[in-house]
């Protein structure tokens, strides 16, 4: 259910992005995708929650994204006049 949820939001802002839509189908097309987007939200979390230990991995992945961030920009300043 969840990779149908995650698909259908990228249908929907990739079909939001076409140009010649009219304006009333790509509002309600926006409002689809965002809305299939905070349930795609809801349900990783709720899967989060039923097994937790999953939850080392985005944590992990973050913190690991966080550090290589912060060293890149201490690197570039530091190499700045």
């Amino acid at each position: 259910m969840l990779v149908a949820i995650i698909i259908f939001c990228l249908v929907c802002l990739f079909a939001y992005r076409i140009r010649k839509l009219p304006e009333a189908i790509r509002t309600i097309l926006l409002i689809l995708g965002l809305l299939s987007g905070w349930f795609a939200l809801f349900e990783i979390i709720s899967y989060l929650e039923a097994n937790p230990y999953l939850a080392a991995i985005p944590i992990t992945l973050g913190l690991g994204y966080w550090y290589w961030w912060r060293k890149k920009k201490r690197t570039t300043d530091s190499t700045s006049p």
